[in-house]
């Protein structure tokens, strides 16, 4: 299976787009069933991150995925980098609760078989894989 890439508004709302996808594209790809679960967690905990990143620096520059199997197995990588400032609609905004940084990489970091993460310089980037049976 080839890398698909899925590029989505840094909104809240798009959080469980992004992991109905990229949980299909598991399915597809053979991961097996229990790890799926696994794969949705990670990927709504990693999405969710960037949203924040997004919001901290009133950013509406998107928030990049790239998934697919590799040669270590079903890789996904979220990636939100800074981009222009835009007004934030108080509504849509991520409170602080939304998501504390430190244990999202944690819980993904328990529920796959490795995890790597970078921040800073306006760049939040988290990469993990799932090994494939």
């Amino acid at each position: 299976m080839p890398v698909a890439e899925l590029r989505i508004p840094p909104d809240p709302a798009y959080v469980g787009l992004a992991r109905l996808v990229v949980a299909l594209a598991a399915r597809q790809a053979g991961v097996a069933a229990e790890r799926v679960q696994d794969v949705k967690i990670a990927v709504a905990e990693a999405v969710a991150n960037a949203v924040r990143t997004q919001a901290s620096l009133q950013s509406s520059a998107p928030i990049d995925l790239s998934f697919g199997v590799t040669d270590v197995g079903f890789e996904v990588t979220v990636e939100a980098q800074e981009g222009p400032p835009t007004p934030v609609d108080p509504a849509r905004e991520p409170g602080p609760d939304l998501v504390d940084p430190e244990l999202s990489f944690t819980i993904i970091e328990g529920l796959t078989d490795k995890m790597t993460h970078e921040t800073g310089n306006a760049r939040m980037c988290v990469r993990f894989v799932i090994g494939i049976p």
